[in-house]
């Protein structure tokens, strides 16, 4: 037997799974996704603005951890913001009488200008309107025929037709926008009233000080048993269970005392009693904040691992 050509891959009809994701890479079009690994996450111990290890660590009550230094920072800035917004509002509703004022006042100039040359021009405006809708009724009854005799008879003369001289000239002062006359107005989009609350960054709920709590964490003893177990990126322990804490390991903050402890300690030592083992103080389920970490680059650690940039399409005919 002879080669067998329709084996080879080009001469294939189909356009393969390879082939699509070499022209991505090459020319850049499709939703293009990436499986994110374990290094691009933020330490669970580290600021969610600056992305530094905390020094002062405070936590929002939906769990978000903040250096304390930087979240004030953050607050005082949208708070800038905040009131020079409110302040470029007020001065627009308080111009905002006086714009209609002037629109009003427009309005009557131009309904005065159409009244005295309707009374003074060379033809009556209800002899005018009448012919008017005559002639458009008449174009429209048309038949082909007639329309193109008349568009011909038209253009034989120099210019459009004769029946559609006025629809013709309002397109062309609408098209012909550097005309002064035919300047297109700007409408204003009102603006509406801005927030003057601080949004968290993160959580999107609203942020203030006094819902801050501040985090103790257990730093780990380099010197003590446990320091052989853990990673170089491990700096804080369980005080309770002596456990490493780490991405992998879901925390617990106590609002009462700023306790961190392991999620697993909480279910089994705390939650029972809801009595703080640091201060002999009674828990509410609003006293426990479970704190928000990232990605152990597991696909099982309950964070989506998976990144994706949304680009144009490219149809394939």
């Amino acid at each position: 037997g002879g080669a067998k050509h329709s084996k080879n891959s080009c001469a294939g009809s189909i356009y393969t799974y390879h082939e699509r994701n070499k022209e991505k890479s090459s020319q850049g079009y499709g939703t293009t996704k990436q499986r994110l690994g374990a290094d691009s996450f933020k330490d669970w111990d580290c600021c969610s603005l600056t992305l530094q290890p905390c020094k002062e660590p405070v936590v929002t009550p939906q769990g978000v951890l903040y250096e304390k230094e930087a979240v004030y920072t953050f607050i005082l800035k949208e708070k800038q913001r905040i009131a020079s917004e409110m302040r470029k509002w007020e001065t627009m509703q308080a111009e905002k009488p006086m714009k209609e004022a002037m629109k009003r006042k427009a309005e009557e100039e131009e309904k005065a200008r159409k009244f005295l040359e309707d009374e003074c021009g060379a033809l009556p405006p209800k002899r005018a309107k009448v012919e008017e809708v005559k002639e458009s009724v008449a174009f429209d009854t048309m038949k082909d025929k007639e329309v193109k005799g008349v568009r011909a008879f038209g253009s034989a003369l120099g210019h459009k037709s004769l029946l559609e001289g006025e629809r013709l000239s309002e397109r062309a002062k609408d098209s012909c926008f550097w005309i002064p006359e035919a300047t297109p107005e700007t409408k204003s989009v009102e603006q509406q009233k801005p927030d003057d609350k601080v949004k968290c960054p993160i959580s999107g709920h609203p942020l203030k000080l006094k819902d801050l709590v501040h985090v103790k964490f257990t730093p780990l003893d380099a010197n003590g048993t446990f320091a052989m177990s853990s990673s170089h990126n491990d700096r804080y322990i369980c005080p309770i269970s002596k456990k490493t804490l780490s991405n992998a390991v879901p925390c617990v903050v106590l609002r009462n005392s700023g306790h961190c402890i392991a999620k697993d300690v909480y279910e089994t030592v705390i939650k029972k009693d809801m009595i703080d083992p640091f201060g002999s103080s009674r828990l509410t389920a609003k006293d426990i904040i479970f704190l928000q970490r990232g990605g152990s680059g597991f696909a099982a650690s309950g964070v989506n691992l998976e990144a994706s940039k949304y680009n144009p399409a490219m149809r394939a005919f």
